[in-house]
C-alpha cells in the first residue's frame, strides 16, 4: 500500500468520535466487527493470566537471573557481554508487553476511565515494547555474528572482538533504536478531548499536522525492512557456520586420524556455545514470524490498523503474536541451563549459597 494512503488511514482513525469507554468491542475496535466479542474478550483475558501474569513474570525473573549469573561468570568473554544485553531488552519486551495485555483487557476496558485504552496501550506499551523486540534481535543478530567470527577466522577474532567492541556495539544498539521512537512520539501525542457523543472529556490519541514522511519511512525501515533484515543475518551466520564447522570437522579427520584431547576439547567447546546460540536463534526467529507477518499485513491492508474495519481481527492476532514473544523472551534461561555447563554450575553454586 503506498505511504500516503497508510498515513492518510492513520489520521483518519486516531479520531475520538468511534469508542466507547464502558463497551469493550466498541473501544478496541471502534468501527466493524469481524470477530465475536466473547472470543476476543477470551483471548485478551487469557493474555493476561497466561502470558502476562504466569509467563511475563517469570520471563523477568529469569533474565534477572540471568545477568547475576553472567555477572558472577565475569565479562572475559564477548558472548557473556552480549548475552547480558539480550537479557536487558529481554526484561524491556517483557515489561512492556504487561502493560499492553493490562491495558486492553476487558476489565481494564470496561472500567470507567477517561481514557481511550487502546490509545494508552500503543504509546505506553505496544510502541516501546516494538523497540525492545527489535534490540533483541539485533543483538541476537551480533551474536551470531560474533560465533560466526569465531568459526572463520579463530585466530585473529580475539583482536576482531574485544570486549570494548562488544559492549560499544550493544550500548550502540539500544541508543540508535531510540531512533526508531523519535518518529512514532513526534506524530502521535496523548492530550485530552472533548467528546460530544459522550458528553465528557478524556485522553486519548491526537496526531500532528502531515506526518507523511517521517511515519511512512520510519514505519518502512523498523517495522517491515528491521525484522527481515534481522532474519537473513541470523539465518545466513548459522548456515555459515554449520557449514563451517562440517568442513573442519572433515579437515582434522582427514589430516589425522585421532585427534588430539586438545583439539576434541576446543572443538567440542566451540559447538556446544553455537549450538545454544542457534538455539536462541531459531527460537527468536520462530516466535517473531507471527508479529512480522501481522506488520506485513497492516502495511497492505489499511483495514487492519487502528481504528480500522479489521482490527478486531488485527488484535486477536497480535494476543497471539505476543504470547510468543513473551515465551522467546523468557526461556533463554532454560536454553543456558540445559546447554551451558558453566552456567549451569554457577547457577547452582548461587543457589547453594543462598
Amino acid at each position: 500500500m503506498p505511504t500516503e494512503n497508510f498515513i492518510e488511514q492513520l489520521n483518519q482513525t486516531l479520531t475520538i468520535s468511534m469508542y466507547s469507554v464502558n463497551d469493550t468491542t466498541t473501544a478496541l475496535v471502534g468501527v466493524s466487527v469481524y470477530v465475536s466479542p466473547i472470543v476476543l474478550d477470551f483471548f485478551l483475558t487469557f493474555n493476561l493470566l497466561i502470558c502476562g501474569n504466569i509467563i511475563g513474570i517469570l520471563g523477568i525473573s529469569g533474565n534477572i537471573i540471568n545477568i547475576i549469573v553472567f555477572c558472577k561468570q565475569g565479562y572475559e568473554d564477548s558472548v557473556n557481554i552480549t548475552l547480558t544485553a539480550l537479557a536487558v531488552s529481554d526484561i524491556g519486551a517483557l515489561v512492556t508487553v504487561l502493560m499492553v495485555n493490562v491495558m486492553v483487557n476487558p476489565w481494564f476496558t470496561k472500567a470507567s476511565l477517561p481514557i481511550v485504552a487502546i490509545d494508552f496501550a500503543s504509546l505506553l506499551g505496544f510502541y516501546p515494547h516494538n523497540y525492545f523486540i527489535r534490540v533483541c534481535g539485533l543483538i541476537t543478530a551480533f551474536a551470531s555474528c560474533e560465533r560466526c567470527l569465531c568459526v572463520l577466522v579463530p585466530l585473529k577474532v580475539k583482536q576482531i572482538v574485544t570486549k570494548r567492541f562488544s559492549v560499544t556495539v550493544n550500548v550502540l544498539i539500544f541508543i540508535i533504536m531510540l531512533l526508531d521512537l523519535f518518529p512514532i512520539y513526534y506524530v502521535v501525542y496523548l492530550d485530552w478531548m472533548f467528546v460530544p457523543g459522550l458528553n465528557k472529556t478524556i485522553i486519548a490519541a491526537s496526531v500532528r499536522e502531515n506526518p507523511y514522511n517521517i511515519f511512512g519511512i520510519s514505519y518502512f525501515v523498523t517495522d517491515l525492512f528491521l525484522p527481515y533484515f534481522t532474519f537473513f543475518v541470523i539465518i545466513f551466520n548459522n548456515i555459515t557456520i554449520g557449514l563451517k564447522l562440517n568442513s573442519r570437522s572433515k579437515w582434522i579427520q582427514s589430516v589425522s586420524q585421532k585427534p588430539s584431547n586438545k583439539e576434541k576439547f576446543v572443538s567440542n567447546k566451540e559447538k556446544k556455545v553455537v549450538l545454544m546460540l542457534t538455539v536462541v536463534s531459531v527460537i527468536f526467529i520462530v516466535c517473531l514470524i507471527p508479529q512480522s507477518a501481522i506488520l506485513t499485513a497492516v502495511s497492505q491492508v489499511s483495514g487492519l490498523m487502528h481504528g480500522g474495519n479489521y482490527f478486531d481481527v488485527s488484535l486477536l492476532c497480535y494476543s497471539i503474536s505476543y504470547l510468543m514473544e513473551a515465551v522467546c523472551s523468557s526461556v533463554n534461561i532454560l536454553v543456558y541451563y540445559k546447554m551451558s555447563s558453566k552456567y549451569r554450575k554457577v547457577l547452582q553454586s548461587i543457589c547453594i549459597t543462598h
